[in-house]
């Protein structure tokens, strides 16, 4: 084996790699990544721990082909050290059984396992297979996920939901997560290839490797290809890097959620986006505890907040609002949980539609000249307040 490839690109290539190999591994051979070079074509990089696979493709100038598993952590320490958009020189020296990197006056000699002992990469039947742009998912997974469940003690809603949806004729691609206290959902445009692809959930660990690997991309658009128990999203950077990014997903049965964010509750507040987060905020400050409870206090054109701890102290803020459908509402909500859900909303109001102190809010954004199409819902349940 005998190439050159660029620091730059080699090195984005080898953090990917990195992203999901596990830092302690039971299985020596997942600590390394499968280096495949191809004359006249390019270099492959595979690596994987075995629920999730990661394969870069890359073109380069080879000019010997070559296969060998190299240690996934050293060769990547060892590219992000060398200068920056230098040219790399790799290739297999037969004397001292290594295979060696060089670039400017640096040389390393690194050892390495043969290529059959790597994992066999299972190739899934993709059923369904569509486009989207980067931009778009990563919104959508960005508001998603402020309601996915943080902890391993129910498997099912340790990730996001998808699945199609036909929202007045139109065709969507729905984005849903909960942790049984709060319900995030939003709902993309999607192409017609989307109506054949089956329900299913993707993992937490998945979500940020995602957003990890299109973090930056601008609007540049990926291939998400749907198989029965695994995805994969295909990405083309403007190195000229080709990622594919699979995973299993999650086997599990997706609450039914559609009651809870469909309620027709007739209590209106609207209010100011940025000054309710402000306010909020503030009050929150002196509630940073285990429940992190702070009281709304509702009328028709003012909303209350007020917080109260027995060990810091107390706090409120009064905001102008405009309230429908009674004279006054009182209503206690964990705090981080409204702060979370409202830094996802872009428009200048907010809307929640509430119903008594003890259901379920509904919160959304309320739409505007300027941003009309804006297709998400949360759901939150309040606290219960105890009467003294």
């Amino acid at each position: 084996m005998k190439l050159s490839i660029n620091q730059k690109v080699l090195e984005k290539a080898l953090a990917h790699a990195n992203w999901i190999i596990e830092k302690k591994q039971a299985i020596p051979i997942l600590g390394y990544i499968l280096f495949e070079a191809d004359a006249g074509k390019g270099v492959k990089i595979t690596a994987t721990n075995m629920d999730m696979t990661i394969v870069d493709t890359i073109a380069c100038d080879v000019e010997s082909s070559g296969r060998y598993c190299l240690p996934a952590s050293l060769l990547y320490d060892i590219t992000r050290k060398i200068r920056s958009g230098s040219d790399i020189s790799i290739e297999y020296t037969e004397h001292d059984n290594s295979i060696k990197l060089t670039s400017n006056k640096a040389s390393f000699s690194i050892h390495y396992m043969e290529s059959d002992g790597f994992p066999p990469i299972t190739e899934a039947k993709y059923d369904v297979s569509f486009s989207m742009k980067t931009k778009v998912l990563q919104k959508a997974i960005d508001v998603a996920k402020v309601a996915m469940l943080q902890d391993n003690s129910r498997f099912h809603l340790n990730g996001i939901h998808m699945h199609p949806e036909n929202e007045h004729e139109n065709l969507k691609l729905r984005f849903v997560a909960t942790d049984l206290f709060r319900i995030s959902c939003i709902s993309a445009s999607a192409p017609a290839e989307v109506q054949n692809m089956p329900p299913i959930i993707v993992s937490k660990r998945t979500v940020g490797e995602i957003l990890r690997l299109i973090d930056g991309s601008g609007n540049e658009v990926l291939q998400i290809s749907v198989s029965e128990n695994r995805v994969l999203f295909t990405l083309t950077s403007s190195e000229n890097i080709k990622t594919e990014f699979g995973s299993r997903l999650i086997n599990g049965n997706f609450p039914e959620y559609k009651a809870a964010v469909e309620v027709s509750n007739d209590k209106i507040l609207i209010v100011d986006t940025a000054e309710f987060v402000e306010a909020l905020d503030r009050v929150s400050t002196v509630v940073m505890d285990s429940t992190s409870s702070v009281k709304l206090h509702i009328t028709s054109d003012k909303l209350m907040l007020s917080g109260i701890s027995q060990e810091l102290g107390s706090a409120k803020e009064e905001i102008d609002a405009s309230f429908k459908g009674a004279e006054r509402l009182e209503i206690c909500f964990n705090s981080r949980y409204l702060l979370e859900i409202l830094k996802e909303i872009e428009t200048s109001k907010v809307q929640l539609r509430l119903a008594e102190s003890n259901s379920s809010t509904i919160i959304e954004p309320v739409a505007s000249d300027k941003s009309p199409d804006i297709d998400m819902v949360f759901a939150v349940m309040p606290i219960e307040i105890v009467k003294s």
